[in-house]
């Protein structure tokens, strides 16, 4: 396994408002890569200027079906990196995405 400095990698975690984001990204430089908060709305420009090499997509407490749910900028996974959501995050995917994301 290579020792990739953490100068070299750093980790996107967009905010979806769930309390524990803080917590990914802590866990995240746990691994000693660098992470980086942003809100869930920062445009695609924005997370690509950062050069992630993945990006996370946090909780939430909102559902994908509220009317002011929050959203992802679309171009987002168009990006080329790995994306991984957490909860929230992986309902957003889906629905943005053209998924479908059943009601509990």
């Amino acid at each position: 396994m290579s020792n990739t400095s953490t100068l070299e990698q750093k980790v996107v975690v967009l905010d979806f408002g769930a309390q524990y984001g803080q917590l990914i990204a802590r866990r995240v430089r746990d691994l000693h890569v660098y992470s980086e908060i942003l809100p869930c709305d920062a445009p695609a420009a924005e997370i690509s200027a950062a050069k992630p090499c993945a990006i996370i997509l946090s909780g939430g407490p909102a559902s994908v079906y509220a009317e002011d749910a929050p959203s992802v900028d679309p171009a987002v996974f168009e990006l080329g990196v790995p994306i991984l959501g957490f909860c929230y995050g992986q309902q957003i995917m889906a629905k943005t995405l053209g998924g479908m994301v059943g009601h509990t």
